[in-house]
């Protein structure tokens, strides 16, 4: 798989003052090291490295040498793709590691008993949760490979911004997912035993099916198939030079549109029933893995901080919040924060929490409230501008009558937390959303501020739609497709019909303009 150059389509990195306020220092949220002198320590720590922060109340030491692994997968994904290994991200990763799967389920009521770890991109935040390691972390233990499946998807949205193929998205994941260290030397391509157990024992997907369709598409008696063969096809063409140049061809294929059971055929030189049989003949002989060394020259810093106490209660309610809707527990969700924040008066960190809840599934007012004390004590407190923006923002769509005074407050406060901290998306896009009623929206500013929003969280898709609709009323037709096609592909998401058909007036939008010049 090559290395895309998603930006050059006309989206340059962005550093400009888009709010109309410089960078200034950057406090506590989530993507950024806390510091909590004044509040008692608690269990949980976070440990920050270039790019992550791992949330965990276990040992320290394998909490470290956890975030390390992350580093050095990282590290090895890049070294695999061409991109320059040192570069730390505009915005870090959130990795909480849980202890059970009683407390996964406090972060997401609604998992199902056999989820090990998931990974959710919202308007509010991107997060990542994992069951704490049975062993130390790296070593031949497959409850790693949640983290580093999903890991893998975060990493080619931010880095490889291409429309590839729903099969190749989980086959990537996967083929990257077991990833093994083992002391100085680091394995890629290790086959997963239950993949390797479907694959030899159950019915496959017919490759037309698999080639065209997402897992949810496929039929449930051959369903559990689908992420087995999407890792041995892309297994069969990473673990051979000239199978990875017929792959690379197709990629391109499929980026520009060719069908990909076509693009498949021209690519390889085969038919379909020549590539299952191809296939078949792959799993009988030894797998081929890639080798590559953990050795760097540089130390990785990584600095462990301990959260306040009142965060034992708290963490993963905070993680649940990122979620995208509260369903029927709202109430009961936000009476026990509220029963918590009761026991650390004055705690910055249960103040916050307890506001956002009752912003998000209780009494605003009461949030806001909260809000406006936090900020009467610290201007600059970070969470505290964009939780006020964000509840002036969710007031102006209740009253229309007040939306434009309302929005413009918020606009205000935005500005502030902008001058903190000029990577949070969260607040890139708010202030995007605060502008929608004014006059020839989407301003130059406000365009900047969503491209560099796509920028950091290319994984949301709602900051993907903004950033797309805005392109399209500047009639930059061909830009706006470059980025919708990826969220048209995703296999997770729901494939709307809407995001379909706008796909194609964008495309063919794009192909007027450039026949016109």
């Amino acid at each position: 798989m090559t290395k895309q150059e998603a930006r050059s389509a006309g989206a340059p990195t962005r550093r400009t003052m888009i709010l109309g306020a410089a960078a200034g220092p950057m406090l506590w949220a989530a993507g950024t090291a806390p510091t909590m002198a004044a509040a008692a320590e608690g269990r949980w720590k976070v440990a920050s490295s270039a790019n992550f922060n791992v949330y965990s109340d276990g040992d320290e030491r394998q909490l470290r040498a956890y975030t390390l692994m992350l580093e050095d997968f990282d590290m090895t994904l890049r070294f695999m793709h061409g991109l320059p290994l040192e570069k730390a991200a505009d915005r870090k990763l959130d990795v909480h590691l849980v202890a059970s799967k009683a407390e996964l389920k406090i972060t997401y009521p609604a998992a199902h008993d056999t989820l090990a770890g998931y990974y959710i991109a919202t308007p509010r935040d991107v997060v990542c949760i994992a069951l704490r390691p049975r062993r130390a972390a790296g070593q031949d233990d497959d409850s790693n490979d949640v983290t580093m499946h999903e890991y893998a998807h975060h990493f080619m949205r931010r880095n490889l911004t291409y429309a590839y193929a729903p099969w190749l998205v989980e086959g990537y994941a996967e083929y990257v997912a077991t990833t093994l260290f083992k002391g100085d030397d680091i394995i890629v391509g290790k086959i997963n035993a239950n993949r390797g157990g479907w694959l030899m024992n159950a019915a496959w997907i017919p490759l037309d099916e698999l080639l065209t369709k997402r897992s949810q598409e496929v039929g449930p008696e051959r369903r559990n198939n689908y992420y087995p063969q999407a890792w041995l096809l892309t297994h069969y063409f990473m673990g051979d030079k000239k199978r990875k140049a017929q792959l690379e061809v197709y990629i391109r294929a499929v980026g520009e549109g060719q069908g990909s059971v076509e693009a498949m055929e021209k690519a390889t030189g085969m038919s379909l029933a020549e590539l299952t049989k191809a296939l078949r003949d792959y799993t009988k002989g030894d797998l081929p893995l890639q080798g590559y060394s953990r050795k760097r020259k540089r130390e990785v810093p990584i600095t462990v901080t301990r959260l306040p106490a009142s965060a034992d209660d708290l963490v993963l309610q905070r993680v649940r919040m990122a979620h995208d809707g509260f369903g029927k527990d709202g109430q009961v969700f936000v009476g026990e924060i509220r029963k918590v924040a009761e026991r650390y008066p004055g705690d910055a960190y249960a103040e916050l929490t307890l506001a956002r809840a009752e912003q998000l599934a209780g009494d605003p007012e009461a949030g806001m409230a909260i809000l406006d004390r936090r900020l009467a004590a610290d201007p600059a407190d970070l969470l505290a501008l964009e939780y006020k923006a964000l509840g002036l923002l969710a007031k102006a769509e209740e009253h229309p009558d007040q939306a434009a005074a309302l929005n413009k407050a918020a606009g205000a406060v935005l500005a502030k937390a902008f001058q903190v901290d000029p990577n949070r998306y969260q607040i890139l896009l708010a202030y995007a959303r605060s502008r929608k009623g004014s006059p020839g929206y989407p301003s130059d500013n406000v365009m900047e501020a969503l491209l560099l929003a796509n920028e950091l969280a290319p994984q949301v898709s709602d900051v993907t739609m903004e950033t797309v609709q805005a392109l399209a009323a500047r009639k930059q037709y061909g830009h706006a497709a470059f980025l919708l096609k990826p969220l048209v592909n995703d296999p997770h998401g729901r494939r709307s019909e809407r995001a379909v058909q706008l796909l194609q007036d964008l495309e063919a939008k794009a192909a007027a303009q450039k026949s016109a010049a």
